[in-house]
């Protein structure tokens, strides 16, 4: 449960919490529980604080510093976080619809959690854990995934336009349907990945290793998109019918 005194005191306004945070920098955060809903937390110093299972349904958290934060199974549904979350925690949490345009993400975990037409449209994902994240439908463009986990994720539909992969995981990942054109996937693993009707219009697929990707027409009929895909050629295990 949270620490019903520190609650009440970010209860009276960003302004007040900030100060007791620069006034108490030692004081461990525990507001895990939290009810948050369509709170206005924008600019909050939020780092290392413990909000486990807290529900931030609608919150603003644009420009909050939520780095180190533990937010496991927490629920964000519909809201605004723009600011800083590089090595938090989200492992299990609710983000359905969620905002995190150009939010630094660096080294997050995000390992299990839903993310379903969330926007992290020109975010910085580097290093970011999103093994087994179901993210249907989110938009990703020119986000950068250099050097992210996202095996066993779900990205059905999902929009990569000119993201960048280079050495990320993909293994087993599901990218049917999804928009890969002009992503920079060099060096990285799509091992087993299902790239059915994805649409691979000039990626760079440069020292990418393509060993057991599942590809071609869907249950639809619809087509594996591979027009003036780059460096295949370059690529490991490459299937033979697309040098021919």
């Amino acid at each position: 449960m949270a620490d019903s005194q520190q609650l009440k005191t970010l209860e009276q306004g960003v302004n007040t919490w900030n100060q007791w945070r620069c006034d108490y920098p030692n004081v461990p955060i525990a507001l895990q529980e939290a009810i948050l809903n369509i709170a206005n937390l924008r600019y909050a110093n939020l780092s290392y604080a413990n909000l486990e299972g807290a529900d931030l349904y609608h919150a603003n958290l644009i420009e909050a510093n939520l780095q180190y934060a533990n937010l496991k199974q927490v629920v964000l549904n519909g809201a605004t976080v723009t600011g800083s979350l590089s090595h938090a925690d989200l492992s299990d949490a609710n983000l359905y619809s969620s905002i995190f345009t150009f939010a630094d993400l660096t080294c997050i975990n995000l390992q299990n959690s839903t993310a379903i037409a969330a926007n992290f449209n020109s975010a910085n994902l580097q290093g970011a854990n999103l093994q087994n994240i179901n993210a249907s439908h989110a938009i990703f463009w020119q986000t950068n995934l250099s050097d992210a986990n996202l095996s066993n994720g779900v990205f059905w539909g999902a929009k990569f336009y000119c993201a960048n992969f280079q050495r990320s995981l993909l293994r087993e990942t599901d990218l049917s349907g999804a928009d890969l054109s002009g992503a920079d996937l060099r060096n990285t693993d799509l091992s087993g990945a299902d790239l059915r009707e994805t649409n691979l219009s000039r990626a760079n697929f440069e020292g990418a290793n393509l060993d057991n990707i599942i590809w071609g027409k869907d249950i639809r009929g619809r087509d594996t998109n591979w027009h003036n895909a780059i460096g295949l050629v370059s690529a490991k295990n490459v299937p033979k019918a697309l040098l021919l």
